[in-house]
C-alpha cells in the first residue's frame, strides 16, 4: 500500500513542479476516489501546445489484498465539437494480482489510450449544469503485455459535478480483464471522491 502511494504521489509531484512558462497554458488536476474496499489516488497535467493540449498523469489504485495497479499515461487532446474534447495516447501500467493459495501474477503492460469528456455545462443553454461526463479505454494486445499478462483491459466511466469553480465530487466506474498465463481477472467496481482542477 505505502510503496503504492509513494509511486503514485511522486510522478504527480513532479507534474506539478514543471514550470508553467514553458508552455502558453497549463493546468493541473488532483483527485482521490475509494469504495468499501479500495482507494485510487491520481492526477494530471495539461500543456497547450496550439492547436493541441498535451496531458500526463499517473493513477494508483489499491484494491484491499487483491491487486494493485500503478499507470502512467501521456496523450494528446483536442475540441471536438463544443463541449466535446476526445484524446488518443498510450498508458504504461504495472501491477501485482493476488490469489489464495498460489503465486501472485505480475501485471506489465503498454497500452493504447483513448478517452473524451462531455461538458454538459457547454450544450445546455437555458439551464446551467456544471456536470462532466467521461470516458477512458486502455487495451493492451499479447504484443505489447510483459511479466505474466497477456493481455489488459481497462474502462473508466465517470461524472464529475463542478460544485465549485476548482473543485468536483466525483463518481467512477472501472471496469478491470488482465489476462494472465493461465488464468485471468475481470473486475467491476465504483467510487466516489473528489477531484481539484488548478
Amino acid at each position: 500500500m505505502k510503496r503504492m502511494l509513494i509511486n503514485t504521489i511522486i510522478p504527480i509531484v513532479v507534474f506539478v513542479m514543471l514550470p508553467g512558462e514553458l508552455f502558453a497554458k497549463s493546468h493541473f488536476m488532483f483527485g482521490i476516489q475509494a469504495n468499501r474496499t479500495a482507494i485510487e489516488i491520481f492526477g494530471e497535467k495539461g500543456f497547450y501546445i496550439q492547436p493541441s493540449t498535451i496531458y500526463v498523469g499517473a493513477r494508483g489504485l489499491y484494491y484491499e489484498d487483491n491487486y494493485s495497479v500503478f499507470g502512467l499515461h501521456a496523450m494528446v487532446g483536442n475540441v471536438i465539437h463544443r463541449g466535446l474534447t476526445g484524446k488518443i495516447g498510450f498508458k504504461g501500467a504495472a501491477g501485482e494480482f493476488k490469489r489464495r493459495g498460489k503465486d501472485n501474477q505480475d501485471l506489465a503492460a503498454l497500452a493504447f489510450s483513448i478517452a473524451g469528456s462531455y461538458d454538459l455545462s457547454e450544450i445546455v443553454a437555458s439551464h446551467y449544469v456544471p456536470v462532466i461526463l467521461n470516458v477512458n479505454l486502455n487495451y493492451s494486445p499479447r504484443p505489447l503485455s510483459f511479466e505474466d499478462s497477456e493481455r489488459f483491459f481497462e474502462a473508466l466511466l465517470s461524472a464529475d459535478w463542478m460544485f465549485l469553480e476548482n473543485a468536483a465530487i466525483t463518481a467512477c466506474f472501472r471496469y478491470l480483464d488482465v489476462n494472465f498465463n493461465d488464468w485471468g481477472r475481470s473486475h467491476g467496481s465504483g467510487y466516489l471522491g473528489f477531484k481539484f482542477v488548478f
